[in-house]
Parts: C-alpha cells; structure tokens; sequence
C-alpha cells in the first residue's frame, strides 16, 4: 500500500494545485466588478459561445504500464445555448502521460501516451445570478497513440475508440461576454496497441482538472 501510494503522489500533484489555481481564481474576482447584478441567462438563449482550458490529468491505472505519471490536459468548446437550464457542445480533448519504458523494449527511459479527439457534449445549467453551474456529459471518437522509447525498441502505435465523458463545473461571469471558472472531468476510453504495447486493452482516459475560460456572443 505504501508503494501504491508513492506512485500516486506525483500525477495527483499536479491536479491537486489545478483545483487550488481554480478556487483562488475565482476567489480573488471582485464580486462587484459590474454594478448591473442581473440574471445574464436569458439575452443568452439562442447564442452562440467559445472557449477553453488548460490543466491536470491524473491517469488511470493499468496493469500493463508502470509508475504512469499524468501530465496535462488541454479542451476546447464551442457551444450553443438552446435555452436557459441546456446547452450544446462540441469539444476537443488533448491528454499527456509518461511511464516507464518496459523492460523488454529496453528500460531506463520514458515513453509517452498521448490521446485527443472530439465529442459533442450535452449542459444542464443552473443560472445563480452570476455564477453558472453545470453538469453534463457526452460522447466523442478519441485516438490513443502510445510512443515506445526504449535502448532496444523505439515504436510508435495508434487506436481509435469511442469514448465518453462525464463533467461539472462553475463559469463566473466577469462581464457579460467573458466568463471564468473551473470544470473537473472524468473520462473513459480504451486503447488496444497489439504488440506494441502487449496485454489487451488499458484504460487511456483519466481525471481532468480545468481552469476555463468562455466568450459569450
């Protein structure tokens, strides 16, 4: 348990300073940076907005792999609100992770696990004055590519999935074009690189950590 619990240490390091930036964000907006308190959502409904965020990525755990290390995640969105509580999206998704090269390609290196793709992703919204909350998920084709970096074997391999995601999160508006927030995602895919990376299927997806930011037109 306790080498389980090193191994943990260092991805869950990352992510757990993402939430920290996201509440301290957040927290040091003036609350009074618009004197006009009212409700955004409804001039809203039926527009169209943008956005992006950058983070951490704690990876899941697999058999095949060692001492994996999540790196960063990156999205992008663009949305459309259909009316005040739901929303549209379509996203892209990008997430890094290192681990140990495999002793039989050669170890004492690291090789690298890349995933990207887009999906479409359903909101529902809850308009709190300023504050927006949102859970939502979705569905989208995703394309693992593992990097084998080893003094014996250097291999590349692809797959491509469908996988799916699950999200929450906050948007505070700043103004009433531009919000900021935080979003935590929880995202599920599977990969098969034969003998590249032997062993059946692993787990390619992971627990993301967002700060975002929107444009509202």
């Amino acid at each position: 348990m306790e080498d389980f619990a090193a191994q943990q240490e260092i991805p869950m390091s990352l992510l757990t300073r993402t939430v920290f930036l996201s509440f301290a964000l957040l927290g040091i907006l003036p609350l009074n940076a618009v004197a006009d308190t009212e409700m955004f959502a409804p001039e809203r409904v039926g527009s169209w907005y943008l956005g992006g965020g950058i983070g951490g990525f704690r990876e899941e755990s697999n058999s095949q792999i060692s001492n994996a290390e999540g790196d960063f995640g990156l999205a992008f969105s663009g949305g459309y609100r259909l009316s005040r509580n739901i929303a549209l999206e379509i996203d892209g998704l990008f997430s890094h992770q290192e681990f140990d090269t495999p002793a039989s390609a050669g170890g004492s290196r690291r090789s690298d696990l890349f995933t990207n793709g887009v999906g479409g992703v359903v909101k529902l919204i809850l308009p709190i004055d300023r504050v927006e909350l949102y859970v939502g998920g979705g569905l989208g084709l995703y394309t693992s590519r593992v990097e084998i970096d080893g003094t014996i074997v250097e291999q590349d391999e692809d797959d491509t999935d469908i996988g799916y995601q699950l999200l929450a999160g906050a948007d505070f508006f700043v103004s009433r074009h531009v919000s900021v927030g935080f979003e935590y995602r929880k995202f599920k895919l599977d990969a098969d690189f034969g003998a590249t990376l032997p062993g059946g299927k692993i787990d390619t997806g992971g627990d993301l950590m967002f700060v975002t930011v929107r444009g509202h037109f």
